[in-house]
């Protein structure tokens, strides 16, 4: 759990240094997007490991995910503050939000 902690931890600072340019930063959060799915699938063969608290946040990670996911099957006019919302503020909230899980996470004895 440690190295994907790590991993996460070095693409989530690469992202968010890349937003310094934007389009760089958007790029690079397509790779943590699918780096942080992938790991939070992996943490779902994990679930007995992990006590009741741990377990209530990766619920909340996996609601909030997917209610970000179905919102754009939602959203039709997209436009100044909403987009840089949309796009930018609430997926790095996200991933802000699953490596402090993975924080939590890191430590747990399988």
């Amino acid at each position: 759990m440690k190295t994907v902690f790590n991993i996460n931890k070095f693409l989530v600072i690469a992202t968010s240094i890349l937003y310094l340019t934007l389009y760089l930063g958007l790029y690079a959060q397509i790779l943590l997007g699918a780096v942080q799915l992938l790991s939070a699938l992996g943490i779902l063969f994990l679930w007995k490991h992990y006590n009741n608290k741990q377990q209530k946040h990766i619920i909340l990670y996996w609601f909030l995910t997917l209610c970000y996911g179905l919102g754009w099957l939602i959203v039709k006019d997209l436009n100044g503050l909403f987009l840089i919302v949309l796009l930018i503020i609430i997926p790095m909230s996200l991933a802000y939000y699953f490596t402090w899980i993975l924080n939590n996470l890191k430590n747990t004895q399988l």
